[in-house]
């Protein structure tokens, strides 16, 4: 007699079985399934952390030629002017060399003693020794002075030429009334280098070390700690030396600055804005014809009389082209 497969037992039992592995294995398929889909699905991603805003100021540092002398403003001005009106920070003394231009700018670090090792009330004090004469200049008699902290204290460093730029004088006052020690070797802190270490910053160093004949490796090493000193992301440009009228190729005084300006582009590479003579497109750009004297000058490997107000300065349309270069380069690095 045939089984019935609805009421036999046994029969009843295996298909039980095989039903709940046949839906044990299907619940296991879609769990597969659900978790693999639950994992391929990452939801909303995270926002990216806004970057901050940075420091849109220009600083510029250097000597006679970022001053501007022989034009009426400075390269520098010109530069920001074009670039959107950017804030524009010039620190620069015309006769200083490479390394008193670096303790300006804080790559070099400076060291102070003052008479009595100790402020005395508001009084201003001498200073008895200092590690870099970073405001002295043969280049004017006048006062000058930089607003500092040392030992804590906020103060103003004056230097004074006395008439004589040879014989200088160098003080200090607090601007709050202080009996503060001030132990041997104190590190000042200018505050101008320490505002400016965000900033995109345009470095001029050099040309007052050919005529000391400054070694090499020490203008690179002055340049490298102000480069040190910006604070990241590090925003810079470096300038190669300016050849004088009479620094012509044949002479020494232009290979040994060749040599410079070769090492400055050797290790600065992108960041470099060579001095090399005017091209034709430059001089049209500024509007200036070269006068045949200037061509030869030109074909010698200088900046031409025409566009200097002297053998080592120039004039407004020859400063306007070493801006027009830190324009284009500050366009191409995206500064």
């Amino acid at each position: 007699m045939k089984k019935n497969i609805y009421t036999d037992p046994a029969i009843l039992s295996k298909i039980e079985r095989r039903s709940f592995l046949q839906l044990a294995g299907f619940s296991a398929l879609s769990s597969f399934f659900l978790v693999s889909c639950e994992g391929d699905d990452p939801g909303p991603a995270p926002s990216p952390e806004p970057k901050p805003e940075l420091d849109k100021t220009l600083a510029f540092f250097g000597d006679s030629l970022t001053v501007g002398s022989g034009g009426s403003a400075s390269y520098g001005t010109a530069v920001g002017k074009s670039l959107d009106n950017r804030p524009v920070f010039i620190d620069a003394i015309g006769g200083q060399n490479s390394a008193q231009i670096a303790a300006r700018q804080g790559g070099l670090p400076l060291k102070i003693s003052v008479e009595g090792n100790a402020f005395r009330g508001a009084e201003t004090i001498p200073i008895t020794k200092i590690s870099n004469e970073f405001l002295s200049t043969a280049a004017t008699v006048n006062q000058l002075t930089r607003k500092v902290t040392v030992a804590g204290v906020k103060c103003t460093i004056i230097r004074n030429g006395k008439g004589n730029p040879t014989v200088e004088t160098y003080r200090i006052r607090p601007d709050v009334a202080s009996t503060t020690a001030v132990p041997e070797d104190s590190l000042v802190i200018l505050e101008n280098a320490e505002k400016a270490k965000t900033a995109t910053q345009i470095l001029w160093y050099g040309r007052n070390d050919v005529a000391g004949a400054t070694v090499i490796s020490d203008i690179l090493s002055n340049i490298e700690h102000s480069v040190a000193y910006i604070a990241e992301p590090k925003r810079f440009i470096i300038l190669g030396v300016l050849a004088g009228l009479l620094e012509t190729m044949t002479t020494d005084r232009y290979k040994w600055i060749s040599e410079l300006n070769s090492h400055l582009e050797a290790k600065y590479g992108d960041m470099y804005v060579p001095m090399l003579p005017p091209t034709t497109t430059e001089m049209t750009a500024v509007n200036y014809t070269p006068t045949d004297q200037d061509k030869v000058e030109i074909e010698n490997g200088v900046f031409p009389m025409g566009l200097r107000a002297d053998r080592t300065h120039l004039n407004n349309d020859g400063y306007q082209i070493v801006a027009n270069r830190v324009i284009s380069k500050m366009k191409e690095l995206k500064y």
